[in-house]
């Protein structure tokens, strides 16, 4: 009997974080912070300059960027069509300041399936916040919240 109660409680609990998570139409799955330059071997998401070759600390072809933050945000649209006028928006704590500042990439055509976008902080920015303390990712249209994720610290804040 205990054990069925002990069952039927996870049962539950499993049921509602779930119904938690498929209420998010574009959840955000991995946000990952590169503090640039970065090496090689820390590569943990795909390049993000575009069909470039990574050779001897450079990328071929492209401009090296010698400091900065680069932002990669993994997320998705897991309803079966396009949407339209979507927001994908940074909030983050500058480690140096403490300042919360906003980065967003408007969207027009979001097709179903999941992506990546990369956000740069680069010059001046990158002078004052040198480490992100905190951070929050948001997907939305309009008013409405389609997806989030954020970090510990920003929960505390």
């Amino acid at each position: 009997m205990v054990l069925s109660l002990a069952g039927l409680t996870a049962l539950l609990a499993g049921e509602a974080s779930g119904r938690d998570e498929a209420a998010q139409l574009c959840p955000v799955a991995k946000v990952n912070i590169s503090y640039l330059p970065r090496s090689e071997k820390l590569l943990l998401h795909p390049p993000t300059y575009g069909g470039q070759i990574y050779l001897g600390g450079r990328y071929v072809g492209e401009e090296v960027v010698t400091q900065g933050i680069e932002v990669a945000v993994l997320w998705a649209n897991r309803g079966e069509l396009p949407l339209r006028d979507v927001i994908l928006r940074l909030e983050y704590q500058q480690a140096t300041t403490g300042a919360i500042r906003t980065m967003e990439q408007q969207l027009s055509d979001v097709k179903p399936g999941g992506r990546w976008t990369i956000f740069r902080i680069r010059g001046g920015e990158y002078a004052d916040t040198r480490h992100i303390a905190a951070w929050r990712v948001s997907v939305l249209s309009g008013n409405q919240v389609l997806g989030r994720k954020q970090s510990v610290m920003w929960a505390t804040r």
